[in-house]
């Protein structure tokens, strides 16, 4: 994969700047950000979709729910290829990394209708907030338990 291989040049290279004992902390630092950069697209169709139906009439919770579907297929694919490099066993990996997803989009779109609804705040701010805190927990499992080598 080009883009993987793009990435990882990008990565040895500034790596060279960093002193010895933080080349480790610099090296997870650098894929979650090219993490956060998937799981930032990711965000950016579940919220397009939510604000493209809820302008058509559609409950701003159902536009939601579908962004999410849409956001689990493109961080699956984006993550095996891109975050992790991993093109083998891609049926057992999302296996794994479906359960998780639906768990951690059902507390997002719960926290967001809570947000929106209850709390009253704007849906992108509720939205991104609440995405962001998720991708912390999310981030440590894809690494842990599903794009291991």
């Amino acid at each position: 994969n080009m883009m993987r291989k793009l990435l990882d040049s990008v990565e040895m290279f500034f790596a060279r700047l960093v002193p010895g004992p933080l080349k480790r902390y610099y090296r997870l630092g650098f894929r979650y950000g090219i993490f956060v950069f998937g799981g930032l697209v990711g965000w950016l169709a579940v919220i397009i979709t939510e604000q493209l139906l809820l302008k058509a009439g559609i409950w701003r919770g159902i536009g939601y729910a579908l962004g999410i579907v849409l956001a689990i297929i493109f961080t699956f694919t984006y993550h095996r290829y891109v975050t992790f490099g991993l093109k083998t066993e891609s049926k057992e990996r999302f296996i794994k990394f479906a359960p998780l997803q639906i768990t951690l989009s059902a507390a997002n779109w719960v926290l967001f209708i809570a947000a929106t609804e209850y709390l009253g705040f704007p849906d992108v701010t509720a939205s991104f907030i609440i995405t962001f805190v998720l991708s912390l927990a999310n981030f440590a499992w894809n690494k842990l338990f599903i794009f291991h080598k």
